[in-house]
């Protein structure tokens, strides 16, 4: 196959460990092939390389038969970010194969979205179920925020904002480490901004790991006049091969030995040791 066909017909594996949520995925020219997920968040260094040899002899193939590597890069924990990233990356440089980089949170929001549509209340509208989330959003009649979260203790969650609208799916505010309260009184004040009636959403999810922030998502509820609500979705690489696979059609691919996780904050002891140097000043 040539460049072009390989992307469109390529077999691509993806893997997410940012979270407890440990995710792999094989898909060909977009269609999914076979998914094994697990929660073990302190066994993924020890389960990630049997799961991918599962998933693959599931198909019957080896590492060596994929094309292209995708790997989740964060933001989220520190070791398990670490993990999936050096495993892809060594995959592709042993294989001399395509390296893929995704948002672990885009990921995220864009699996979201598709719990979203693959609801009742959505489908009922002539979805049809188990199309690619890019073709439903392809027909999505209304725009649509995703806030997507990572617990990051301390009132913290790794978030970020996208949005599903205009046949589109785009970032409007990049990966990071905020406090939840300030953030959603963002979001808010975003959503109700008088000056910028045409892009207001008509509705805003928050999914991933909400649990210790309901309180906060509830009042925003309360206090946004448009529809707003949580979507119980966990990480999947599935979407993250969905994200993938866009951008090796757009020839967006790295290089193994230069691709560095999204960490978004010091590690504990990268702290203590500016801490440190701080003090012998």
């Amino acid at each position: 196959m040539n460049n072009d066909q390989t992307v469109l017909q390529g077999t691509l594996l993806a893997i997410d460990t940012s979270t407890s949520s440990m995710s792999v995925a094989l898909t060909r020219g977009g269609e999914l092939l076979g998914e094994l997920n697990s929660n073990a968040e302190r066994n993924h260094s020890i389960h990630l390389l049997p799961h991918i040899q599962q998933v693959l002899a599931s198909a019957g193939l080896h590492s060596r038969d994929v094309d292209a590597f995708a790997v989740g890069v964060g933001p989220g924990s520190y070791t398990g970010v670490r993990i999936g990233v050096t495993v892809a990356k060594t995959l592709a440089w042993t294989h001399q194969k395509v390296l893929l980089a995704v948002s672990s949170l885009e990921a995220l929001a864009l699996g979201g979205v598709h719990t979203m549509l693959e609801s009742p209340s959505h489908t009922a509208k002539g979805r049809t179920l188990g199309a690619s989330v890019f073709s439903h959003i392809e027909e999505l009649q209304e725009k649509v925020w995703v806030v997507p979260m990572f617990e990051a203790r301390r009132g913290q969650a790794f978030t970020a904002l996208y949005q599903a609208a205009n046949q589109q799916w785009s970032c409007l505010a990049t990966d990071g480490i905020r406090l939840m309260s300030s953030w959603s009184e963002e979001l808010l004040e975003r959503a109700m901004d008088k000056s910028t009636v045409a892009e207001r959403p008509d509705r805003i999810i928050f999914t991933g790991e909400t649990g210790l922030h309901e309180a906060t998502i509830e009042q925003f509820c309360k206090s946004w006049t448009g529809t707003a609500e949580i979507v119980h979705h966990e990480m999947r690489a599935r979407y993250t091969a969905d994200l993938a696979l866009e951008q090796w059609k757009h020839g967006n691919t790295r290089e193994p030995h230069g691709l560095i996780p999204n960490y978004t904050q010091l590690t504990e002891a990268e702290v203590k040791w500016k801490a440190q140097a701080e003090e012998a000043k």
